[in-house]
C-alpha cells in the first residue's frame, strides 16, 4: 500500500521544543537516507493516524512530501509512549531504486481451518517475516492458507517460502498451527503419565522377579 504523506521541515532543538510540537498536534520525526543527514520534519498527527489506521497490519509505502521533493519511505521505527500509548516519534528510512533492503512483511491468514469447527484453537505463531528484496519488490504481505489444517496439523515456513524470497528465518519455523481443546490435551495427558506409570510399575516387578530368582 503507497499513502502520501505532506510533512513539514522543522529544526533540531530541545526537548522542549519536541514537547511543544506534540501540543500543536504535530509529531516530530525525521527521514534518514544512505550517506546523507537525517531530514528532521514534523506530521500532522491527525492525518498520519487517520492515514496509518487504516493500514494496520499492511506493508506500507509512504510518499514523504517536504521541501519540495517526494521521497519514497518505509517506517523504520516508531516510539510509543508507555502509558498514553501515542506515537511521539518516527523514524522514517527512504529507499533507493535497485538497493535491496531488509523490511518485516506481515502474515496474512486465509481460509477457514477445519479444526476450528471440532473445537481446536488457531495459533498463529509467526506474524511478520523479515526479509531481503528491492523496494519494487516487496509484497504488501504473505498470505497464508489454513483451509486444509485439522486439529494438530500445522504450516511451516518452507511450505510459504517462494524461491525468491530470501530470509533468515528456519524452514522449519512452524507459523501456524491448529492445537488441541485444552480438555481433551489434558485427557491426553493424563492418559500418558498414567501409561508411564503402569510401564515403570511393570519394569519394577519385573526387577523384583530377576532378584527373587
Amino acid at each position: 500500500m503507497n499513502l502520501n504523506l505532506e510533512v513539514e521541515l522543522r529544526k533540531k532543538g530541545k526537548r522542549s521544543d519536541l514537547n511543544e510540537l506534540r501540543k500543536a498536534g504535530l509529531i516530530p520525526g525525521i527521514i534518514y537516507g544512505e550517506g546523507k543527514k537525517g531530514i528532521p520534519i514534523s506530521i500532522h498527527k491527525t492525518s498520519f493516524l487517520k492515514a496509518y489506521r487504516k493500514a494496520i497490519g499492511e506493508m506500507v509505502f509512504y510518499d514523504i512530501s517536504v521541501d519540495n521533493k517526494k521521497i519514497k519511505t518505509v517506517i523504520r521505527e516508531k516510539q510509543i509512549h508507555p502509558v498514553s500509548r501515542e506515537i511521539m516519534h518516527i523514524d522514517f528510512l527512504e529507499l533507493y531504486k535497485g538497493k535491496e533492503i531488509t523490511l518485516e512483511v506481515p502474515i496474512k491468514i486465509v481460509g477457514d481451518a477445519p479444526g476450528t469447527h471440532e473445537g481446536g484453537l488457531l495459533e498463529v505463531l509467526v506474524r511478520k517475516i523479515e526479509i531481503l528484496c528491492l523496494p519494487k519488490d516487496v509484497p504488501e504481505e504473505i498470505e497464508v492458507d489454513v483451509s486444509n489444517l485439522n486439529i494438530g496439523d500445522v504450516i511451516h515456513f518452507s511450505q510459504i517460502k517462494s524461491e525468491d524470497m530470501q530470509t533468515k528465518l528456519s524452514g522449519d519455523t512452524t507459523i501456524v498451527a491448529v492445537r488441541a481443546p485444552r480438555k481433551i490435551e489434558e485427557v491426553e495427558k493424563a492418559e500418558e503419565i498414567e501409561e508411564e506409570a503402569v510401564e515403570a510399575g511393570e519394569a519394577a516387578e519385573e526387577k523384583t522377579e530377576e532378584t527373587t530368582d
